[in-house]
């Protein structure tokens, strides 16, 4: 089923359970906007977004979307499934590595409490990626492929690796802070006062990890 196809039986379906649009993005978490663009055939739907409208119209998803529509990285746990398939055909040390660094990512990311709009996010951007298109174990490409989702995840949904702020903030001030301290022609009290300066860096690190903690954006990957 293509996207036409989608868009018809979706229409076909809300009208058969006397449903509005806006009853159907209320029942299934999606936005109204959402539900417009997928009937008026302009977007291509999440499997995330696909599972919530085929279980607030109480149907199969197959009998939504049609068994050629779902993908083997139609959301996170499919990804999962598959990376693992791929890691469970090869024995090579690079390759293993890949695979295992890319699922421990999406794990980690499956067991955050995510919000509709963050999970609709990630699952559109691993489509984006289509893993399974890439031939049997070309290791440079999913690693390219990682490089980019982990950029995506840095740079667009403001996810960040645990104690991110405090290790860039050790790094760059008492690196400052000691190529400072050893010059013998400054004074004590400007030493001091350096020295000072990067403690409180740190500081603002510590708390910058801490905020993200709390906000459920910051894990290992």
């Amino acid at each position: 089923m293509d996207a036409k196809d989608l868009a018809k039986k979706l229409r076909e379906l809300r009208r058969t359970r006397g449903m509005s649009q806006e009853y159907l993005a209320d029942e299934s978490r999606v936005s109204l906007r959402t539900i417009q663009r997928i009937e008026n055939n302009e977007s291509e739907p999440t499997g995330e977004t696909i599972k919530r409208i085929a279980y607030a119209l109480d149907v199969e998803l197959t009998e939504l979307v049609g068994s050629n529509l779902i993908t083997e990285t139609a959301d996170l746990k499919a990804t999962i499934v598959f990376l693992k398939k791929q890691l469970s055909k090869t024995n090579k040390r690079s390759e293993i590595k890949t695979f295992e660094k890319f699922i421990e990512l999406l794990e980690n990311l499956k067991e955050k409490d995510l919000s509709p709009e963050q999970t609709e996010a990630i699952e559109s951007y691993i489509q984006y990626l289509e893993l399974e298109k890439i031939p049997s174990f070309s290791n440079e490409i999913f690693k390219q492929k990682l490089t980019k989702f982990k950029k995506y995840l840095k740079n667009k949904l403001r996810f960040v690796p645990n104690n991110y702020y405090t290790t860039w903030a050790c790094t760059f001030g008492l690196s400052f802070a000691i190529g400072f301290i050893v010059q013998s022609n400054i004074d004590y009290h400007s030493k001091v006062a350096v020295v000072s300066a990067a403690l409180v860096l740190i500081g603002i690190g510590i708390l910058m990890d801490a905020r993200m903690k709390r906000e459920e954006r910051a894990f290992s990957f």
